[in-house]
């Protein structure tokens, strides 16, 4: 008995040791204040992203590290399979840098608008990415796919379609503008 009740207690001053790390290094989400700050900051970087990636209408996702074309998300490809050139994509890692887009940009397929990522924290099956939306003019076959364009309401929250887990927030910065939380 007195071996279980010594176990038990260093079980959880393990317990309290590791939850004591993942608060002090864990991962530090941006708040809303932040990303509000950072939007006036960088508010001409982010348009520019924008402009870049209408331009770039063949891409879905442009990050620091990998680029995916709607036509196909294969990684690594030759640089000839990019999708756009190295200079290109330098451009987007230079305005990512200094705009804090940390994770890069997404616009799903046939989608007017287009996701920011500043900040992701998680894999696939459960994380949470926060960031700006964009909500461009749908034209050419585009349509708005991401609720804060859908809705054009000032903030919501819900979940994805039927989904029980994967859900999202968002609240309106300027026209067009959301700052936009995914998790699941």
């Amino acid at each position: 008995m007195k071996i279980l009740k010594i176990t038990c207690l260093f079980l959880g001053s393990i317990v309290v040791v590791l939850v004591a790390f993942w608060l002090a290094f864990g991962p530090n989400q941006p708040n809303d204040a932040k990303l509000k700050e950072l939007f006036k900051q960088h508010r001409n970087d982010l348009e520019r992203l924008v402009q870049m990636t209408d331009e770039d209408w063949q891409m879905s996702r442009i990050a620091p590290d990998f680029t995916w074309r709607q036509d196909t998300v294969a990684w690594p490809r030759p640089e000839s399979e990019l999708g756009i050139s190295k200079q290109r994509w330098d451009e987007y890692r230079r305005i990512f840098s200094q705009a804090g887009i940390k994770n890069g940009l997404t616009r799903r397929e046939k989608s007017s608008d287009v996701i920011l990522d500043v900040w992701a924290w998680g894999i696939v099956p459960a994380g949470v990415s926060v960031g700006y939306v964009h909500c461009g003019q749908p034209q050419k076959g585009y349509a708005h796919t991401e609720e804060p364009c859908i809705g054009n309401n000032n903030a919501g929250s819900g979940m994805h379609g039927q989904s029980t887990s994967y859900g999202y927030r968002y609240e309106k910065l300027e026209p067009n503008w959301y700052i936009y939380e995914e998790s699941d």
